[in-house]
């Protein structure tokens, strides 16, 4: 009975959160479209929460379906090549850990204040003669009076829902790149630090100085494939969920543009013009992170065949000497995560989308002129 139950719960949440309401929302982003009188405005408003919306559904379902690599993920954690480190590199960590926090917190608030002025506040101030979100539904009209009060309630019920979903969703993506970017910054502290942890190790295996960069050189190769493992295994588990983000962002973009340039007498609707202009900022700045993130992965990975080379080693054994030369040369290759192996992401690739979002929106806007 319990599965059952849980099944039975979940079907529902999908017909009724992630469904019905972008169904809804499409139909009547094309009933404007079709009319003989079609509202930019309107339009561009209905395509952005539209497409908001589908972003999160697919999401999730992505997430869904590659739940096996999200668990190999997360065991990966778990790892000896992540979980031993001395006091300094556990700062490290912590600070990546306190950054991801601080990314939910800012996230969680911006769609929260999102959500209230929406659902709330725009709706308060036209005294709730419109529903927050339109929708166009097949068996009965939504404004009719009869039916009004329930679908405003549903909208305001539903929503908070979708957008925890959303939050959790980037916070989960931001969490990870976050790690490898810590992982990262653990091994440079190691390769920079070389001389001291010689010392130490020398001291505490009581061995010479050769046995002892042996063991820090393995103990650093080891850590370097176990984040090329977690970070190629992050990427067959969000590649998809990354590459939908660019695109969808790029039409996010466009169009939330477009519906600020067709927004009546802004003078007189200060409050729409501000949320709507905070929407705007807010998904550009999601995609920056998105983008940041990875970039600053793949900075650090670049720079960790340099620091190889500029450690001690002038004065190793051969065979050593030889392994290092393997070492360097795998490190060689930078770590780049890329949306359906395809799409680089990186700050080059955020400014080839607000490239693309600007000329989608002088294309609509032309349109509309």
């Amino acid at each position: 009975p319990k599965f059952w139950l849980i099944v039975g719960l979940r079907v529902l949440m999908g017909i009724f959160i992630f469904t019905i309401p972008l169904c809804a929302q499409l139909l009547y982003a094309i009933k404007i479209v079709m009319s003989d009188e079609p509202q930019i405005q309107e339009i561009a408003s209905s395509i952005n929460l539209a497409l908001t919306e589908f972003l999160t559904s697919f999401n999730l379902l992505d997430l869904f379906l590659r739940r096996h690599r999200l668990q190999q993920l997360i065991d990966l954690l778990n790892c000896d090549e992540f979980t031993c480190f001395n006091n300094t590199q556990r700062n490290i960590l912590e600070r990546g850990v306190k950054f991801s926090r601080r990314a939910f917190l800012i996230l969680a608030v911006g769609t929260t204040a999102d959500v209230l002025m929406h659902m709330l506040i725009l709706p308060a101030l036209n005294h709730f003669e419109t529903l927050p979100v339109k929708m166009e539904l097949i068996f009965f009209d939504a404004n009719d009076p009869a039916y009004f009060n329930y679908v405003c309630a549903y909208q305001i019920l539903y929503k908070p829902t979708l957008i925890t979903t959303f939050v959790a969703l980037y916070s989960m993506n931001w969490s990870f790149m976050s790690c490898t970017s810590s992982q990262l910054d653990v091994l440079i502290n190691k390769l920079e630090n070389m001389n001291e942890l010689v010392k130490i190790t020398t001291v505490e295996n009581s061995c010479d100085e050769n046995e002892a960069c042996e063991v820090i050189y393995k103990n650093c190769l080891l850590h370097h494939s176990a984040i090329i493992k977690f970070s190629r295994t992050f990427e067959s588990t969000f590649n998809g969920q990354l590459s939908m983000t660019l695109i969808m962002s790029s039409c996010v973009i466009g169009t939330t543009a477009l519906q600020i340039i067709s927004i009546e007498s802004p003078r007189e609707n200060v409050t729409e013009v501000i949320w709507v202009l905070g929407f705007l900022i807010f998904v550009i700045g999601s995609l920056f992170i998105d983008c940041y993130l990875s970039q600053d992965i793949t900075d650090k990975s670049v720079h960790i065949p340099t620091l190889i080379y500029s450690s001690p080693w002038l004065n190793l054994p051969t065979k050593m000497k030889r392994n290092l030369i393997i070492f360097i040369a795998k490190t060689q290759q930078p770590i780049v995560l890329k949306g359906s192996q395809l799409i680089p992401i990186s700050i080059d690739t955020f400014t080839t989308i607000m490239n693309w979002s600007y000329k989608g929106f002088a294309v609509m806007n032309q349109m509309k002129k």
